[in-house]
């Protein structure tokens, strides 16, 4: 027998505990039984949200991040294991991938100085990955998370489809696409789903945050034609269209593109951001070859430093192209996909955290 004195915390006040002498007994700790996911990308934007679908679903999710990420970014409090390795170390991948049910890759190098490295950011990283996901031999679905770009532009004003032609007007496109051809490549011995957004809105996003700076400032810029379109889905939307999709058995080997039902007039758009912010606003037209010659500038200065410039003339043309459209039909018809956030609602819930974050 033994005397312990033991502290209560949590009642403030002291009592002795008497417990009998015996024999340690080590137990085995009780398996993780739950779904294991694997996720690239998750402490940005789009992967951020992913992961916090994968959590509320019940999964037990990794997250890879590149050497030298130490900010935890969206992660912050999360339940979730961040490992961080080398995304083109197939043999260290493979490793983390053993025990892995799916793997989603979220991440992805949208700025970049010149071709080699998209290529490297998003082509290298996808073979490597998938490379990893064989020698592992357990995965269920690889599931790439590519982009409209991928397909290019709408220049007839037609939504574009999964099987229409690829035309890719930007080095990032270019590289979306390339990476997709990897994953077709092994389709046979990896099973893989390939999911293509349009422009994606919602809180944490930083890049269609610029649009509603310039309404907030009571500006509308335009560039490009004033009757251009595009597709839209607010980013809860995707996350949960990404899972969806690489769970179901009825997706493997195909390419989907997850966007709202209607494409939207970009004045629209802008008329819409003006109305919930109170603002009266001004349409600008901006001459195309002043945004050329603006980008032009902006790579040439942007080439003597070690950053990605914020405006190229691949920006420009991504900028300027007439529609970037694309129908979600075979995603709904495969796996009854519909989206649940109006554009309206989408908008006003991303502007109050925006405004709640001191962003706008």
């Amino acid at each position: 027998m033994r005397i312990v004195q033991v502290f209560d915390c949590q009642h403030n006040f002291e009592y002795t505990l008497i417990t009998l002498q015996c024999q340690r007994i080590d137990l085995p700790e009780a398996e993780d039984t739950r779904i294991k996911a694997v996720i690239t990308g998750g402490t940005g934007f789009i992967g951020s949200h992913t992961v916090e679908e994968l959590l509320r679903l019940g999964f037990s999710v990794t997250c890879l991040v590149r050497p030298g990420r130490k900010d935890p970014g969206w992660l912050q409090n999360l339940p979730v294991l961040i490992r961080t390795v080398d995304f083109v170390d197939v043999e260290t991948l493979s490793r983390v991938l053993a025990d892995a049910d799916y793997l989603f890759h979220v991440a992805g190098v949208t700025k970049a100085r010149n071709t080699r490295e998209y290529r490297i950011g998003n082509v290298d990283t996808t073979r490597a990955l998938l490379d990893a996901s064989e020698k592992s031999g357990r995965l269920r679905k690889f599931c790439f998370v590519s982009s409209l770009t991928a397909s290019g532009p709408s220049n007839d004003g037609r939504p574009r489809r999964e099987d229409d032609p690829h035309a890719p007007i930007t080095a990032y496109g270019r590289s979306k696409r390339e990476a997709e051809e990897v994953c077709r490549d092994v389709r046979g011995l990896v099973p893989s789903v390939i999911i293509r957004p349009p422009a994606v809105y919602g809180p944490r996003d930083r890049d269609i945050l610029e649009m509603f700076r310039w309404v907030q400032r009571g500006i509308a810029p335009i560039m490009g034609p004033r009757q251009k379109t595009l597709s839209l889905i607010h980013v809860t939307d995707l996350a949960r269209g990404i899972v969806e999709a690489t769970l179901s058995d009825r997706t493997t080997g195909n390419t989907y593109f997850i966007a709202n039902q209607q494409p939207y007039a970009y004045t629209d758009l802008l008329t819409l951001a003006a109305e919930i912010l109170g603002k009266n606003i001004a349409f600008l037209k901006i001459p195309t070859p002043l945004i050329y010659a603006t980008a032009a500038v902006v790579q040439v200065v942007s080439g003597l430093t070690s950053q990605a410039p914020i405006l190229n003339l691949d920006k420009v043309r991504d900028l300027v192209a007439p529609h970037w459209t694309c129908d979600s039909g075979r995603l709904r018809a495969d796996i009854a996909f519909s989206e649940r956030i109006p554009i309206e609602e989408g908008f006003r819930s991303t502007i109050r955290w925006y405004q709640s974050q001191r962003w706008l």
